[in-house]
Order: structure tokens, then C-alpha cells, then sequence
């Protein structure tokens, strides 16, 4: 008879993946603080209570794993499986090079944490001993008191007064996050005068510590929600953390007041390390040492230009304290991030639906170079977008780049010379079409690690200025930016200080992705920010704005898959009956659904003009259909994708190409490909490849921001139609089968 533990063993689920970690800054990285983020294959774990961490040599290291999320379709048991799980370890990486550690299920017990992490709650605050270090963070007045640090706190100028964090009695404190690894403490509040009840601007703080480690790492967020009206400001004049050193430091002023020259954020006085990350990216910037001890670490120097911090709109710095005084400049500036291999975030776990990694093993053969030459295309446009930051432009005798501290992230989209304009100046792209998603997705695809940085840079972005922390008009917090926008937060067409209207600009799977590939607790709060404000706020206008469809569909679907709260599954739901009843023509429908909807007997059986839009919505409403089984939709799309192709001002049929925004046909490579899959009808399938084809082979090399993201957010997933996994499923020739 076979014992009982044997016998688990060998029924135990298998896993062996490799965790890479790349050093990219020259370092030496030992014992660095990583959390990372993977996906798990549906039906493969329940708890994490059997996973391990096994480091290059083949020993287990000291790890901590959490649940993010679970298979929201997995109902195989009372338990769904989990889809995403988070892990914190410490790495050990030589300069420039790389380490694999494996993640895997066993029994064998795995090694304790490099010292004990003690967490002490009193009235004042909370306490924390790392081991090297013990340090108070205060639920009330100044933030920390650390070793050779005291009475840390944050001071914001505006006008003629000083606002602290440590003047706003009606602070909280909370621990967010604790293991036997790591504790993430969170603070919120206000910056208040001397009174004690006015104030400026909110904020969000996190400190990070770790076990055995002398740092902490302190993620500090502002929001502007004291605004009356969208055009309410707060005019920022100075903002800097400040502390007491107990050693002796000698007085020193550093300043970036532009984006040359690109100073290291770095520095060490007392025998203290202070970092800001992304230091002159993010300028103006600065950092000093005065007469009696005092430091200064300024987000916004005095001496900078005053900046106008709008209703709605957030910033946030992320700092290292090193208590020790060494250097972890590389740690915060270029930390090291543990990936998993294409395939496994792609077709072994499909945690990203219909995504295929771009390798020829995925492909079939005949498609290959097509897809090679698809992939050169991308990384061609994207290190156009880079260039292009440093270019600049000259506006009105002034140069202006793409850094700043509100700016960087973001790209131009175009300068408006014409002063009688209610909005002439400067215009943004605002992250239009989800420019960071488009990214994370070539990382997925192909494990570019560029892309995976730049699109951490655009998300921050993303999160902070694109998306408004507040509107005056209740339910529409979250509301996205509009794009292209004059300074990031003015309407684009009449000087309006508003964010959106409709969901034409809606944008949030970037700081998904984020949140779910490296635990970002900020990007996970802005998802929920934005996501809600989907559900409270009707922005499907269908007359106009059929990309509406894809960009509330997307955002739905993520969150629901994300969060698990069904709020999120209905609205999906009301979306696609919206769009139903317009196609039928059903008014009473439409006006019990959405009095929002202005129909038109034209646009019986489709969604509106505008070719190119057709491609947000079907391949929004395709990933609707395959994620939620819903029988109804193929037949509703092919009817749209007919009534595009009908129309005369639009298709060219003898030409086989659209009238307008040819480049733009792109975008409907994954909805006709589904269409064609689904109804067996090869002219959708013809005419999804021949756009991909020509556009890949003629498209131009693009330097804009939104318009990368309007070629390669969609139709990174056409390549799965092309791929050996499709080719199991269906034909050209005829209607998949399951």
C-alpha cells in the first residue's frame, strides 16, 4: 500500500518556472528587496501555502507569497484557483548580468528571513525593527523618526503660506501589508496651515521596510481635491520632506531646475542616503544640507517656477531613506524586476486571454516572417517615442522637452500657435489609447524589458495626471483626462476644465498591468479609482464616439477579472446590451438602457462612422464574447463589420482598403479575425490579414505616442490567429470549435 504522503507528492499539481532578473545599471545587487507579480495556469493552486522560491544554486531562499486575485470563471471547486500571486524575496545579481530563480511546489521547508521584522502598535504610531534599524512611523504629527534622522515631515508652500503634513491632526495610519519579509505601512491625510484646519492638498504615504535591511523606501503620493470648480488650483510654490540630522553635515544646495544637467538622485549627509527616484526626469527638483542639521529632500524647490496643481490632479515621488548612508541609487532608480519567459504569461496560463509570445515555436511557419518584421516595426516606433523626449520643441521662443514633473510619461501631441484659440499652447497626449498597455503587451509578447520600463514610466504618468483624483460633479471621480489635452487636464476643444464626457478617452489596463507585475499598491488604487467611475458614470454616446464601446468594455472586464466585484461584471453586461438594442434599433430599449443614446435610423445594424473606431469596439466586444460565453454577440458583430463595409464614404471595395485613416485598419485585424473564426466566413478573415500584412509592410516609423498606441494596443492580438494554438482550433474556412 502506497503511503498517504507519497501519494500526495505524486499527485501533487507540477511547477518549474524560471524568474529571470536582469542588472541593467552596473551594480552589483546583493540581498536587494523584489516583488514580483505571475500568473498561475486555472485550476493549478488554490492557496500558496506549497510555493517556493529555489535560487540559482539550486536552495530554497526566503520567500512570502500573496494572492492577488482568482480565475473568476474557475467553478470547478468551492475555491477558485488563483490567477495572479505576488512574491517578495531578496536577490542577489552581478553587475550587468542576470539570475534565474525558479518557483516551484514542495514541501521542503523553506529558509527563515535574514532577521525578524517586529511591528509594535502604540497610541502615538507604529514602530518597526528591521534588525540593522528601528525607526517610528507617527499616526499624527511629523511623519518618521529613524536613527541619525528626526521629525521627518513634509512642507508645501503656496503663496505667502506653509502647509504641513504634521499640522493635520486627522491623519490615519494603517499597515497595508505585513510578513515576516516585509510591512507596508499607509498614511493619509492633508497638508495643514498652523490653524490646524486649513489645508492644501491631500496626500498618500507609504513606507516600505524590509527585514535586514537598513532602508526604507517611502512612495508619497498629493491630490488636489479642494477645488470647487475644475479650473480651481493650488499654486505650488515650494515642497520639500525635511528632517533634523543628528550627525554634523556640512551645508550644501543642490538644484535641477531643468532636465540638464541629469543628475544621479542621490545624496548622503549625517550619514543618511537620500533618493528620489527619476530625479532630474521629474524636475525641477533639489536637495539641501543648512546651518544646524537641517535636511531638505525638495520635490519642488522654491527657487523653481510656480506650478498650478489643478482639481483633480495627483503626484507622486517615490524616496529611499538609507540609514546606514550607503548608496542604493541603482536599487531605487533601475530596481530589478523578476519576469517570467513570454510563453508562460501568454499560452501556459492564457492569464492574458488571446495573447501569444512572439517566437517561431508559436507561430506557424508561413507566418513567422511576418511577424518578425511586425515585432522590428514596434521597437522601431517606440525608440522613435524615446528620441523625441530629448528633440523637443520650440514654442514662442522657448525650448520644452517631454521631462518634468508633471509632464514626464507623457509625449507632445501638437503646439497651437493661434492666440485667439480659447486653448492655444501646448497640447499632451494625455496617455491616449493606453499607451503604457500597449507596451506591458510587447513585454508579454517578448520579454523586452524596454518596454516593460518605459511603460512603468508611463503608467505612473498615467496614474497621477490622466486620470482625475476629483471632479467637483459627484460620480466622476476617475474620469480620464481627455486627449490630447492643453497641460494634461484642459479639455481639448474649448478651454473647459473638465476631464471626459464619454469613455472616447478611457484608459486604465496599463496601471492593471502594473499593479499585477510588480505589486504597485498606488497603480492598483488608481485602477479601482477609474474602473468605479465606469460604473457610475454613463459614458457609452454611441452617436459619436463608437470607440466608447472597446475603451468601457476593456475597463469592465479588467476590473471584474481583477477585483472579482460583480458591479463590474453587470456594467459589462448593460454595455453590450446597449450596443444590441442601437443595432436593433430598439428606442425603447435604448431609453430604458441609456437615455444617454441619441439613435439614428442610419446606423440600423452598426455603430456609427468612423472606420477605425470599429476597431476598439469589436475587439473590446470579441473579448467580451469569449470571456463571457454570451452566444448573442458574433452575430451583432458581423452585422457591425458589414455595415462598415457598406458604407460608401468608408470602403473602397474595388481597392480593398479604407478612404480614410488607412494606416488606422490596423485596429480591426483582431475583431475581424474573430468574426471569421466564429462565423466560418473567410472575406473577414481575407480582409483582417491583408490590413495586418500591408501595414506592416508599408507603415511608417511613427515618433507619436498616441498614435503607437492606436497601430500596436490592438492588434498585438492578431499574431494569435497566425499562431499553431489558433490553427488547432479553426481555419479560415471554418467556424472554430471548442
Amino acid at each position: 500500500m502506497i503511503p498517504l504522503t507519497l501519494l500526495a507528492l505524486a499527485t501533487a499539481p507540477a511547477l518549474d518556472l524560471p524568474l529571470t532578473l536582469e542588472e541593467s545599471a552596473g551594480f552589483r545587487r546583493a540581498a536587494e528587496p523584489v516583488t514580483f507579480g505571475v500568473p498561475l495556469p486555472k485550476g493549478l493552486l488554490r492557496d500558496v501555502a506549497g510555493l517556493r522560491l529555489y535560487g540559482p544554486g539550486g536552495k530554497p531562499v526566503a520567500a512570502d507569497f500573496r494572492v492577488v486575485n482568482r480565475w473568476w470563471d474557475d467553478a470547478a471547486a468551492q475555491v477558485a484557483s488563483i490567477q495572479w500571486v505576488h512574491g517578495d524575496f531578496f536577490a542577489d545579481v552581478e553587475a550587468g548580468g542576470r539570475a534565474v530563480y525558479r518557483l516551484r511546489i514542495s514541501d521542503e521547508a523553506p529558509p527563515p528571513p535574514p532577521a525578524t521584522l517586529r511591528v509594535s502598535r502604540t497610541a502615538e504610531g507604529i514602530q518597526v525593527d528591521t534588525g540593522p534599524i528601528r525607526f517610528t512611523v507617527h499616526r499624527s504629527g511629523p511623519l518618521l523618526d529613524g536613527p541619525g534622522l528626526r521629525s521627518l515631515d513634509v512642507l508645501l508652500r503656496s503663496d505667502e503660506r506653509i502647509y504641513k503634513l504634521s499640522n493635520w491632526a486627522a491623519s490615519e495610519l494603517a499597515v497595508e501589508q505585513e510578513s515576516p519579509l516585509k510591512l507596508v505601512l499607509k498614511r493619509t491625510g492633508s497638508h495643514g496651515w498652523v490653524d490646524g484646519k486649513d489645508r492644501a492638498l491631500d496626500y498618500v504615504v507609504r513606507i516600505i521596510a524590509w527585514a535586514g535591511q537598513p532602508a526604507v523606501r517611502i512612495v508619497y503620493s498629493f491630490v488636489n481635491r479642494q477645488g470647487e470648480r475644475m479650473s480651481d488650483f493650488v499654486r505650488l510654490d515650494g515642497l520639500w520632506f525635511q528632517g533634523r540630522l543628528e550627525q554634523p553635515a556640512m551645508p550644501v544646495v543642490i538644484e535641477q531646475l531643468s532636465a540638464e544637467p541629469r543628475r544621479r538622485g542621490w545624496f548622503e549627509a549625517g550619514g543618511i542616503g537620500f533618493g528620489l527616484r527619476w530625479f532630474w526626469q521629474l524636475y525641477p527638483k533639489g536637495f539641501q544640507v543648512r546651518e544646524g542639521g537641517l535636511v531638505r529632500l525638495e520635490l519642488f524647490p522654491e527657487t523653481a517656477r510656480a506650478q498650478n496643481i489643478y482639481t483633480g490632479v495627483a503626484k507622486t515621488h517615490e524616496l529611499m531613506l538609507a540609514f546606514d548612508g550607503k548608496s542604493r541609487w541603482e536599487q531605487l532608480e533601475e530596481p530589478l524586476h523578476a519576469v517570467a519567459p513570454p510563453k508562460w504569461y501568454t499560452r501556459d496560463t492564457r492569464a492574458l486571454g488571446r495573447l501569444v509570445e512572439s517566437s517561431p515555436e508559436a507561430m506557424l511557419p508561413e507566418y513567422w516572417p511576418l511577424v518578425e518584421r511586425y515585432d522590428r516595426w514596434l521597437v522601431a516606433s517606440r525608440e522613435a517615442v524615446r528620441a523625441k523626449r530629448d528633440r523637443g520643441f520650440v514654442f514662442q521662443g522657448r525650448r520644452y522637452d517631454e521631462y518634468g514633473m508633471l509632464n514626464f510619461g507623457d509625449a507632445m501631441h501638437k503646439l497651437i500657435t493661434d492666440d485667439s484659440q480659447p486653448d492655444y499652447g501646448i497640447h499632451w497626449e494625455n496617455e491616449y489609447y493606453d499607451f503604457p498597455h500597449a507596451l506591458f503587451l510587447h513585454f508579454f509578447r517578448t520579454g523586452d524589458m524596454k518596454s516593460f520600463r518605459m511603460a512603468i514610466e508611463a503608467a505612473a504618468h498615467l496614474a497621477d495626471v490622466d486620470i482625475s483624483h476629483h471632479e467637483v460633479e459627484p460620480g466622476r471621480d476617475g474620469a480620464p483626462r481627455t486627449g490630447p489635452g492643453l497641460n494634461h487636464w484642459t479639455r481639448y476643444s474649448n478651454g473647459v476644465f473638465i476631464s471626459s464626457t464619454s469613455w472616447a478617452f478611457y484608459k486604465n489596463e496599463g496601471l492593471f498591468d502594473r499593479w499585477l507585475l510588480t505589486g504597485d499598491l498606488w497603480s492598483r488604487d488608481v485602477a479601482r479609482l477609474s474602473a468605479d467611475f465606469g460604473v457610475t458614470y454613463n459614458g457609452l454616446d454611441l452617436q459619436s464616439n463608437t470607440r466608447s464601446i472597446g475603451h468601457g468594455l476593456f475597463a469592465m472586464l479588467k476590473a471584474y477579472e481583477v477585483f472579482g466585484d460583480k458591479k463590474y461584471l453587470d456594467r459589462a453586461h448593460w454595455i453590450i446590451d446597449c450596443v444590441h438594442a442601437w443595432q436593433d434599433g430598439d428606442v425603447e430599449r435604448l431609453k430604458q438602457l441609456n437615455r444617454r443614446a441619441v439613435w439614428d435610423p442610419i446606423f440600423r445594424g452598426g455603430y456609427s462612422h468612423q472606420s477605425w473606431m470599429y476597431g476598439i469596439a469589436l475587439e473590446g466586444m470579441a473579448q467580451a464574447a469569449w470571456m463571457l460565453g454570451r452566444a448573442d454577440m458574433p452575430a451583432y458583430m458581423r452585422r457591425a463589420a458589414d455595415w462598415i463595409l457598406a458604407n460608401p464614404k468608408e470602403w473602397d471595395p474595388a481597392r480593398r482598403i479604407f478612404f480614410r485613416y488607412q494606416d488606422l485598419a490596423i485596429m480591426l485585424t483582431p475583431g475581424l479575425a474573430y468574426i471569421a473564426e466564429v462565423t466560418g466566413e473567410r472575406k473577414y478573415w481575407d480582409l483582417a490579414y491583408e490590413a495586418f500584412e500591408r501595414q506592416t509592410r508599408e507603415g511608417q516609423v511613427t515618433d507619436r505616442l498616441k498614435l503607437f498606441a492606436q497601430y500596436f494596443r490592438h492588434s498585438q492580438r492578431f499574431p494569435w490567429y497566425l499562431s499553431v494554438e489558433a490553427a488547432r482550433r479553426w481555419t479560415p474556412q471554418s467556424p472554430a470549435t471548442d
